[in-house]
């Protein structure tokens, strides 16, 4: 294959499980509930590309980053503590469910989640077609490039 990360990350993926690709310095990995040919139902994506200045990566993630089309903000950006996470703009949450990306000293993480008024957040699987996993990966992988 002679495509980005997500391209590369597709090919590896026929069934539901782990599975990983790597393109120049990137590593992509991703837990998948149920796959087909037009698309797969994620439980967790990662991408990893080293270390890297947690600030600088959070704001660029925000900026260029839409997972399913959500707009991204900075909940918490502290490099000091290791970290940053980002969630869905409020705007473009629908039935309380928003995507978390966590931001630390080698890469970020991107996960689903469904808050209800009175009970504790529950972390949920989310479906794209293979062409907006390859999309989010590449986007993901460029956020990180310090």
């Amino acid at each position: 294959m002679t495509g980005g990360l997500g391209e590369h990350l597709n090919g590896e993926i026929d069934a539901p499980g782990a599975a990983a690709a790597e393109h120049g310095a990137a590593r992509a990995t991703v837990d998948v509930v149920d796959a087909d040919r037009l698309g797969v139902v994620v439980e967790r994506l990662r991408v990893d590309a080293g270390p890297g200045d947690i600030a600088g990566r959070a704001r660029r993630l925000a900026e260029g980053l839409r997972p399913a089309g959500e707009r991204l903000r900075a909940v918490e950006v502290a490099p000091e503590l290791g970290g940053a996470t980002l969630r869905s703009d409020p705007e473009d949450m629908h039935g309380g469910r928003f995507f978390q990306v966590d931001v630390d000293g080698e890469g970020a993480e991107i996960t689903r989640h469904r808050a209800v008024r009175g009970e504790p957040r529950v972390r949920e699987a989310f479906g794209l077609t293979r062409e907006q996993l390859g999309r989010v990966v590449d986007d993901l992988a460029r956020g990180l490039e310090d």
